[in-house]
């Protein structure tokens, strides 16, 4: 499942491997110690994050060599299954409480903060969504793929990936990043050699990234567009089971693992 060679051969990716540089840069802080989503913080390089299901409704601002900056509490909130976090360009983050590994949640959500410099944030507003193909709670087995723990902000809409428990093939669905209940549009599928565990956009908006457990893979973005249809690369990246990423430059990436390490991603 590591290994870039059979969707480089399906999909055309180029190996990425002799381009980039992969460096470990520090530990999360016990406090995170089950890390999941990442978003780059205002005052960046330093990130926010927060803890996988079950974990305190808190998001936690790190620097990259893993030191807590601030702790940011949301009392008004539970943390059933927290898995991906983003950040648009007007202060807000966006939380996805959208853990779904048996397929049967009707009650998918993200929630939608507001940031400001000192952490405080207006009420949260509730996004909550149902994707347009699923019918059957849980579905058959061979459909078992209504579980997106990756998405991104883009174009004032979330972009969310399957993960692939049933089959290979990713779905991309699109649903407004505004308040209210949406259906879920299916917008591309592909075929890919993994599980999708986290997504980021470049800053420039020309590409985007999908992690899964243990390759990052590299997607072009032409006329805007957001689809499938122009993969770029596939880096092996190892370390375990990883599950957050994000850009903190359009040529660097940050990347944690289940363990608590950090390791940025750089393109030489």
């Amino acid at each position: 499942m590591c290994s870039c060679q059979p969707d480089i051969y399906r999909q055309g990716f180029h190996r990425a491997k002799p381009q980039y540089r992969i460096e470990k840069t520090g530990q999360m802080p016990t406090v995170a110690n089950e890390n999941s989503g990442l978003a780059t913080a205002l005052a960046t390089p330093t990130f926010w994050t927060h803890n996988d299901s079950g974990g305190r409704p808190e998001l936690y601002e790190i620097d990259v060599s893993g030191h807590l900056l601030t702790t940011w509490s949301l009392p008004q909130l539970m943390n059933k299954d927290w898995e991906e976090l983003s950040r648009d360009d007007r202060g807000h983050l966006y939380i996805g409480d959208i853990g779904n590994n048996t397929n049967t949640r009707q009650d998918l959500c993200i929630y939608q903060v507001s940031l400001s410099s000192d952490s405080s944030a207006s009420l949260p507003k509730k996004i909550t969504y149902h994707y347009e193909d699923q019918r059957a709670f849980p579905p058959e087995r061979s459909r078992k793929n209504f579980d997106c723990e990756a998405f991104f902000y883009a174009q004032d809409s979330l972009f969310l990936f399957s993960k692939n428990w049933g089959h290979k093939t990713a779905t991309l669905y699109t649903i407004p990043a505004r308040e209210g209940h949406h259906t879920a549009i299916r917008k591309d599928s592909i075929r890919l050699n993994g599980m999708i565990t986290a997504a980021d956009i470049s800053p420039d908006r020309q590409s985007f990234a999908l992690l899964t457990y243990g390759k990052v893979f590299f997607f072009g973005i032409e006329h805007g567009q957001i689809n499938f249809k122009h993969p770029i690369s596939c880096l092996k990246v190892g370390r375990g089971q990883v599950e957050g990423l994000v850009f903190i430059s359009n040529t660097e990436l940050l990347l944690t693992n289940e363990k608590g390490k950090i390791y940025k991603i750089s393109r030489r």
